[in-house]
């Protein structure tokens, strides 16, 4: 009997509603099995975060899914009240967002937001300040960090801090977007070696969207390409990109090629 995947998003399409109903993505269609390191590539502006906000229900409008079904262990995501989707967001399914400023509330201490996290894991006490504590180490964090703003970190440490929050939170369905976004290398290192714990300690399945595919093939063992809105390629990163794989294939690998000329 074959198991059923974690996540299912069946014909996902998602519309303007202000601009004409523009449909922005169309028709996308995967599996995200447990335990598996997804890749979701492609230029900037093609729809991958915008898939990403439809299943973590970050969606806002006047854009919405128009339809298409998100099933999350079976059940579908966009049809489940209110109350229920929240209870998933965190140790159903975690985003790591591109901006990960905007997820850290700049007038509380980090301290105060992992504790935050350690309930909606339901821990308590000395028990939750362990698990902090244990949190920051494995994302290589100082203490001193706890005692700090959002402001007064780094983007590559605030990354790591939203990381530390997986950690705690130990979800299902972990989901990167664009982590890497605007660091040096050093920093981008750091970020995907935390990633990387993050994603072993959990058990979590990931998918992993960037538009650089260099990084997905150090993260991710498959890789589903977009462009304009639609998936348009699945590729095994295990095996050779094929010269007749599709124009938006052939564009990103041809741009890595020539960048490690």
């Amino acid at each position: 009997m074959v198991a059923t995947p974690l996540l299912q998003v069946e014909n996902l399409t998602i519309t303007n509603s202000a601009q004409s109903n523009e449909r922005l993505v169309q028709g996308v269609s995967f599996n995200l099995a447990s335990g598996q390191r997804l890749g979701l590539i492609g230029k900037s502006g093609c729809g991958k975060s915008l898939t990403c906000h439809a299943i973590t229900g970050a969606l806002r409008a006047p854009l919405i899914p128009s339809s298409g079904v998100i099933r999350f262990q079976g059940r579908d995501l966009l049809t489940m009240p209110l109350a229920e989707r929240q209870k998933v967001r965190g140790t159903g399914v975690f985003c790591i967002f591109q901006s990960p400023g905007s997820a850290l509330h700049p007038s509380l201490t980090i301290e105060t937001q992992l504790l935050e996290t350690t309930g909606a894991a339901s821990l308590f006490g000395e028990v939750a300040r362990h698990a902090v504590y244990q949190a920051l180490d494995a994302v290589s964090l100082p203490k001193r960090c706890l005692h700090q703003y959002p402001d007064a970190l780094s983007g590559g440490m605030k990354q790591r801090v939203m990381m530390a929050m997986a950690l705690i939170l130990k979800p299902t369905i972990l989901i990167a977007d664009e982590p890497t976004t605007g660091l040096d290398v050093i920093t981008e290192f750091e970020t995907l070696q935390a990633l990387d714990v993050v994603q072993r300690e959990t058990g979590s399945a990931l998918l992993f969207v960037s538009h650089d595919l260099r990084i997905v093939r150090q993260t991710c063992t498959s890789v589903l390409v977009m462009d304009a809105g639609r998936l348009v390629e699945t590729c095994d990163l295990n095996q050779p990109i094929v010269p007749s794989c599709h124009p938006a294939t052939a564009e990103i690998t041809g741009a890595m090629e020539r960048l490690q000329l």
